[in-house]
Order: C-alpha cells, then sequence, then structure tokens
C-alpha cells in the first residue's frame, strides 16, 4: 500500500485542499484561544464534529480540557471514557467520540496520531461493536491506536512514505506539520480517493 501511495503521490497531494493544512496550521498557532467561540467554531469544523451533532455541555468539557495545561491531560483511555460520560444528544444520549479524543490528544503532542473512520479503514480495523462493554470498546480503540503510534514510526525509520512526505511539504509548505500528521494526511487522502473511485476512474492503479 504505501508503494502505491508513492506511486500516486501527485494525485493523492492534489486532492488535498489547501485549506486542509491552512486550517490546520492556524489551529495549533491559536490554541491558547481555545475557549473563544471564533476558535472553537473554527476546530469543529477542521474536525468534522459538527456532523456529529453533540450537546452543549460536551463541547464545554471538550473544549476546556483543550484549553487546560498540558500536563493535566489523562491518558487517551481516560479522556475517552471520561467524555463519555457527558450528553453527546439532545434526549441526554451517551455516545463514544473515540476520534474526537484522539484529535484532542493530538492537538496536545502533534506526534501523536489521529483515529477516524479512514485510518482504521486503511488498516482493516473493524470498530468495537456497540453491544460490548464500554471498557472493551476504548480497550480495543486503545489498543488500535497503540498500534498506529508503533506504525508511524516504522514508517518513518524505515523510510517508507519518504517521497510522499517530501512532496507533501513542498507542495503545502505547512507549519506545524510533523512527520506523523502529515502520514495521517497522506493515508486519509489515499482512502478518500479510492471510495471515491479512484480505481475505476484509473488514477490509481493497482499493479
Amino acid at each position: 500500500m504505501f508503494r502505491l501511495i508513492e506511486t500516486h503521490i501527485r494525485s493523492i497531494v492534489g486532492s488535498i485542499p489547501a485549506a486542509h493544512v491552512r486550517d490546520y496550521d492556524w489551529l495549533v498557532e491559536n490554541i491558547d484561544r481555545a475557549g473563544e467561540s471564533e476558535y472553537q467554531s473554527k476546530y469543529r469544523a477542521y474536525w468534522a464534529m459538527n456532523a456529529a451533532r453533540l450537546g452543549p455541555s460536551y463541547y464545554q468539557e471538550y473544549f476546556g480540557r483543550l484549553a487546560a495545561a498540558t500536563d493535566s491531560m489523562p491518558t487517551l483511555g481516560n479522556l475517552a471514557g471520561d467524555l463519555y460520560k457527558l450528553p453527546t444528544h439532545r434526549n441526554e444520549r451517551q455516545s463514544l467520540q473515540f476520534s474526537f479524543a484522539t484529535k484532542l490528544i493530538h492537538m496536545k503532542n502533534r506526534r501523536l496520531p489521529i483515529y477516524d473512520s479512514q485510518i482504521a479503514a486503511f488498516y482493516f480495523f473493524r470498530e468495537p461493536a456497540r453491544t460490548l462493554s464500554l471498557g472493551n470498546r476504548i480497550s480495543q480503540l486503545e489498543s488500535f491506536h497503540g498500534f498506529l503510534r508503533s506504525e508511524y514510526a516504522r514508517i518513518l525509520a524505515n523510510d517508507l512514505l519518504a517521497a510522499s512526505i517530501t512532496a507533501f511539504r513542498a507542495a503545502f509548505l505547512p507549519v506545524y506539520f510533523t512527520d506523523e500528521k502529515v502520514i495521517d494526511s497522506l493515508l486519509w487522502a489515499f482512502v478518500s480517493r479510492l471510495r471515491s473511485g479512484a480505481t475505476r476512474e484509473g488514477s490509481v492503479i493497482y499493479s
């Protein structure tokens, strides 16, 4: 798969909008404004939170955690569990928003990977069934996130996406993107291209 990304990096980079980089850099540079409505609005748009239709109490706690000092950040599993306690919908229903928890801790440490459906699809990871206990679901997701940390380190140590990372940086000149965040963007864009029919139209060809 990495060789496929390297081979088709021009079309993959071309599918990434400039705003993906520009808006992320703005969020990192202005993270000290996490308590402000303008920042929260841009953050929610960038990390696709609006589609989840989360409740005000969830956002209040979430952005309070984001604005807090780094040394007060709990482990990913504990953070996901803490946020689960808050109602996420108007009917007071709770839901596990593990992806948003990973995005929060990523903003505190930009070398940490991000979990979402595109990254899970790249590695053929199936999200734990909702019939499982909350603890079991979080444990499985946290384990996969640990795999991503090791996997991104392996990619960088073995230069598996070296040319693609260089191409991304040359195209966008990002300010605050770590190599791990570049990898996340490349994998996300690759899966998005495949799901939008890149193999059918011939812009991504298996060989």
